[in-house]
């Protein structure tokens, strides 16, 4: 067989889309070439036609069908026993050497259709890597390792999905053993983090491993949208209540005086009160706490006919010296003085019950219980984190931070950030946080030191349970990232077993795609539309596809092809554990 050409048909009927070829069963038998048996399985096989001399049409195989399309349509078809119709999709053209995704020219009907032997997809593969890492071999060929191109992963976000047991960790641990494996082609400003939500990736030893679980988060460092992430409030009512419980939890102890006494006088003034036993309860809460010395100023204080008496003037006195000599006009006096003090999960609901205090004395009464689910977030995040070994102690381990001026963190590039343990809400706090956090830094960078900007990759494993879109349709710090992060050397990386629920703006700034088994209908027909390259017969094969199996596509790879994983040793780390005993006689 010379110059590799497996000739096996001829051009039927073209179509921008489908191109349909015939073949003899004779052609299309299994053949020797160069000492190796050439066989062609059907679907999803690779064919090429010459469109000019120096110009390959590559074709993937979507369909086959016994005889030939027109006599098929007959009622005795017998004449065409010995015929067979492939149907095929252009995937891109190979010219000079170099292949270029998308079909401009096709071939005439007569034309003949080639089988593709190793050596051919081989070439055509080569075109489009960079000769630094492969992953598997190409699915029906597995002899054909194809390298893929590290630049543009390393420029896109990417996205690894699929359901349980698809292969999607071991696809991800076998990438970042393939990148540790070209360290020496890296930036020194390479870092990449992976956010190890169920310990899946606690076994890689070439890595720096941060256990979350022995450290802090900085409160004074978390931002409104951290907290929201967490706690979900309402973008309309409950989250300017969060945002300025946060100011307020800021404020010093030494201050705290001053705002209990603004506080009982904004209570005293309060005449939205529809009885004196609501009023004197308020007003009793805040005074205690302002004039912890003066235990009977209360006792018989009372109104009559909304005239005060004279204890009542005695408290109002107090109050107003006790403002006086702070110095501060108002509570948003004291918030600005205390932008930038610490403050603990305590000072924090405090501050939250002092803005529910402010709403009521303002006639909202039912702010405290229209927020009642946020609140009962933020107590389940107290409970569990704020204790003496929780990640919400200020006084915990050290801070967790993606940024260290130390030479060992220096020296580091792969990072696996263990985040086991940690439920919902406290997932989206850090994992908000951390991303924000990386993406401000280079956001602030001296853009004329460009060249010295990091290179962060922070790839979510579980995305779906903290990569979402917003309730309120907010943007969040993953769609920024998404948008802008590639400006700032800052990419992204979700790994989903349910990519419908993820943020569609984060998926839609996706340029590669490892698709693996997904069988839902929702996700499926999510990747149908979203997906770019996807093509329909492409993803009608997913829910078929085995274990360690992954389709390729997006902007990252200029063919889109189905790999077999090289899982090696990796491949066990996700087994399920069978609970039946083997028992050899």
């Amino acid at each position: 067989m010379k110059n590799d050409e497996w000739k096996i048909g001829v051009v039927d009927s073209v179509g921008e889309g489908l191109i349909s070829f015939t073949s003899n069963y004779n052609d299309i038998g299994d053949q020797i070439n160069e000492g190796k048996i050439l066989s062609l399985k059907g679907i999803n096989d690779f064919v090429y036609s010459k469109v000019d001399i120096s110009t390959y049409l590559l074709m993937r195989v979507t369909k086959v069908k016994n005889g030939v399309e027109e006599s098929l349509k007959q009622a005795n078809s017998f004449i065409s026993v010995n015929k067979i119709t492939f149907f095929a999709e252009p995937l891109g053209v190979l010219r000079d050497g170099k292949f270029i995704s998308g079909a401009v020219q096709f071939p005439m009907v007569g034309s003949f259709i080639f089988g593709v032997t190793d050596s051919v997809l081989t070439m055509f593969f080569s075109s489009v890597g960079d000769n630094l890492i492969s992953l598997g071999t190409v699915n029906n060929y597995p002899t054909v390792v194809p390298d893929l191109n590290l630049r543009k992963l390393l420029t896109s976000h990417i996205a690894i999905v699929g359901n349980t047991g698809s292969g999607k960790s071991t696809t991800l641990r076998v990438l970042i053993d393939r990148i540790n494996s070209v360290q020496d082609s890296l930036s020194k400003l390479f870092k990449m983090f992976i956010f190890d939500v169920h310990g899946d990736y606690s076994e890689l030893d070439f890595v720096e491993h941060i256990k979350i679980s022995n450290m802090h988060l900085v409160l004074r460092n978390l931002k409104i949208d951290d907290w929201s992430a967490a706690l979900l409030p309402s973008e309309k009512t409950q989250k300017p209540i969060l945002r300025r419980a946060i100011s307020i939890a800021k404020i010093s102890k030494s201050n705290k005086c001053t705002l209990y006494a603004m506080l009982t006088k904004l209570a005293l003034e309060d005449a939205t009160q529809d009885s004196f036993s609501s009023l004197k309860r308020t007003v009793t809460k805040w005074c205690r706490r302002a004039l912890p010395k003066e235990t009977n100023l209360l006792e018989n204080w009372t109104l009559h006919y909304g005239t005060e008496t004279h204890e009542k003037t005695q408290i109002e006195k107090k109050i107003d010296l006790l403002i006086a000599h702070s110095g501060f006009k108002n509570i948003n006096d004291l918030i600005i003085s205390d932008l930038d003090n610490d403050f603990n999960l305590d000072d924090l609901e405090e501050a939250l019950d002092i803005v529910f205090g402010e709403e009521e004395v303002q006639g909202n009464r039912k702010s405290r219980t229209n927020s009642e689910t946020m609140m009962a977030r933020f107590r389940n995040l107290k409970n569990r984190y704020g204790g003496e070994n929780g990640i919400l102690n200020n006084d915990h381990g050290e801070e967790i931070t993606l940024r260290k001026n130390d030479e060992n963190w220096k020296k580091e590039k792969l990072f696996v950030l263990d985040l086991t343990g940690l439920d919902d809400v406290a997932l989206r706090l850090v994992s908000n946080y951390l991303v924000r956090s990386v993406f401000e830094f280079n956001l602030t960078f001296d853009r004329t030191k460009r060249n010295k900007m990091p290179f962060n990759y922070l790839y979510l494993d579980e995305a779906h349970r903290y990569v979402q879109s917003s309730q309120d349709d907010e943007t969040t710090i993953f769609d920024i990232v998404a948008r802008e992060g590639r400006k700032f050397n800052v990419y992204l990386g979700v790994i989903s077993q349910i990519p419908s629920e993820l943020s569609k703006t984060v998926m839609s700034q996706v340029g590669a795609y490892f698709i693996h088994r997904i069988q839902n209908s929702v996700d499926l027909d999510y990747i149908r539309k979203n997906v770019p390259s996807a093509s329909n017969s492409m993803v009608s094969r997913l829910p078929i596809l085995p274990a360690g199996t992954a389709l390729l596509s997006g902007n990252a790879f200029d063919v889109p092809f189905e790999l077999n994983v090289n899982a090696g040793k990796y491949g066990q780390a996700s087994s399920s554990l069978s609970p039946i005993i083997d028992i050899k006689k």
